[in-house]
């Protein structure tokens, strides 16, 4: 650091052939001095205590070296604030009611949906603007070589009378300016325009239920891998569990071993069923991993965001009817709806086309604002209709009709089978359904007779009276169950989730059922 006194300071800069330096010892102070013989009368001038007192100073505190910095922390520049940690990221908590809200915000294919839906609503308001007419503005400017002008010749025999060869009548300046003022209206067009804002309409609407239908798809697949996540946890767990019992099986085989009650092929037995518990656990992770990096891939999110996933697997209490259910689905089924829309809006494409066997009239009227133009007869408005009928063009618009007819056809033959397919799949989910209840009811059977036989195994091998080979299978019969369990009620939440796919309340089921 550099530390000036004021009283001093002028007189070291106006002198450049001078220098001191003084060193302190306790109280004593020597000093040597070398100056010039200008400045020397000048720089003798305060008394001798107060030169001695400077110099002192001067020793403690050195003009213009920079003092020795100790080590230490790094110090921020002169005039910075010091900059604060950036807080860390809190991790993103995930639910089954978090991944559907998520999805449909992140979901790359979600977004592109939606964006078509937009694009279809710009296309049908700009189909609508035509009903309006319109109106134009014009501005033209002309320079020519010469000013616009008539060259009459004169009849020889007049030529002697009126003194001159040709008569020369002007009709524009070299420098013209036309601003015009236009307008056209559809009188009538044989509801070619009115159709055709129907269809457009009619599309933009089917391109959102298209959207709605494509977001309910992304919802059922994140939560999909959401559910995939925690069955894969659990499996995980479970693993962990039996790799524990193994271990301890293991150490009651080695004790019975070395007091004689156990054979040696109890210890291999039972070494042999950690070695292979361990590579279960180790496909159980590899298998946690897989499905949390496709539930980031279908919620669009980056590997280094963290995610904390909550919740568990649950049992299923909502009745379903499955005709109810069916008959549901065909009405509220956003898929349905979207083909819908294009049923009618094919019909209104027939008629689109069956306007042009009808006269199209159009009313016309225009005004000059601004004109260049000398002579007085050229009007400055006007206004008319105009009136268009094809007599023959060679079978163009049957054509266009027959193609659009066929194009509806082929529309209401889509809807039907999409909706018989609607009701194949709500009926498939609804029998999974089913199918996944009596399944976990058998599972949890299962797992409470696995536990039993575990325990009465390990009873019987620790007095002696029961085999290795016991425990194993109770061990490896429990564990099977228990992940069993988890299973059927994986199957059991996504068999209820494809329900209300097509019933098209999939997110609001998600809030309702989370536990």
């Amino acid at each position: 650091m550099f530390l000036r006194s004021p009283a001093i300071t002028p007189t070291l800069a106006s002198s450049a052939d001078h220098c001191l330096s003084a060193q302190a010892s306790g109280a004593d102070v020597e000093y040597v001095r070398s100056v010039s013989p200008r400045r020397d009368a000048h720089i003798l001038g305060p008394p001798a205590n107060a030169r001695l007192w400077l110099f002192a100073l001067l020793a403690l505190f050195p003009l213009g070296i920079p003092a020795q910095q100790q080590p230490g922390p790094a110090q921020p520049p002169s005039g910075s604030l010091p900059q604060a940690p950036e807080p860390a990221q809190p991790p993103l908590n995930l639910d089954m009611a978090s991944v559907a809200n998520l999805v449909r915000s992140l979901s790359w294919v979600s977004k592109q949906a939606h964006e078509d839906a937009r694009t279809a609503d710009a296309f049908a308001r700009r189909v609508a603007s035509t009903q309006w007419g319109r109106v134009d503005f014009q501005s033209l400017y002309l320079r020519f070589n010469d000013p616009l002008r008539i060259l009459t010749p004169v009849p020889s025999n007049l030529q002697p009378v009126v003194g001159l060869s040709s008569v020369v009548t002007p009709l524009a300046p070299q420098d013209n300016l036309h601003v015009d003022l236009a307008a056209g209206y559809p009188i009538f067009t044989g509801g070619k325009i009115h159709n055709s804002i129907k269809e457009s309409r009619q599309v933009a609407h089917a391109t959102g239920e298209a959207a709605n239908d494509t977001d309910d798809d992304e919802v059922l697949t994140a939560e999909k891998n959401y559910l995939s996540v925690l069955l894969a946890r659990q499996v995980v767990e479970l693993n962990e569990i039996a790799l524990r019992s193994y271990q301890d099986h293991l150490d009651h085989a080695q004790t019975s071993f070395k007091l004689g009650t156990a054979a040696k092929y109890d210890v291999i037995r039972a070494e042999a069923a950690v070695a292979a518990q361990e590579k279960e656990l180790t496909e159980a992770k590899n298998q946690l991993a897989l499905a949390e990096a496709a539930l980031r891939t279908s919620l669009a999110l980056e590997d280094a965001t963290l995610v904390e996933i909550g919740g568990n697997l649950f049992e299923i209490t909502d009745e379903v009817n499955l005709n109810a259910s069916m008959d549901a689905a065909v009405q509220s089924s956003p898929l349905l709806k979207a083909l819908k829309d294009k049923v009618a809006a094919s019909r209104s494409a027939v008629h689109v086309q069956e306007g042009d066997y009808l006269p199209q009239i159009t009313g016309v009227a225009g005004r000059q604002l601004v004109t260049s133009k000398l002579t007085q007869a050229d009007p400055t408005w006007f206004a008319g209709a105009g009136a268009t009928l094809q007599l023959w063009d060679g079978g163009e618009r049957r054509a266009r009709v027959s193609q659009a007819r066929s194009q509806l056809q082929s529309a209401e033959f889509e809807y039907n089978h999409a909706e018989e397919q609607v009701r194949l799949a709500v009926r498939d989910a609804y029998l999974d359904l089913q199918t996944q209840r009596s399944e976990l009811a058998s599972e949890q059977k299962a797992a409470e007779r696995s536990t039993e036989s575990l325990r009465l195994a390990n009873k019987r091998f620790e007095v002696g009276t029961g085999i290795s080979l016991e425990v194993l299978d109770a061990t490896v019969s429990l564990t099977a169950s228990q992940i069993g369990v988890q299973q059927a009620l994986y199957g059991e939440d996504l068999a209820y989730l494809r329900i209300h796919r097509y019933l098209g309340d999939i997110a609001d089921v998600t809030a309702r059922i989370q536990k």
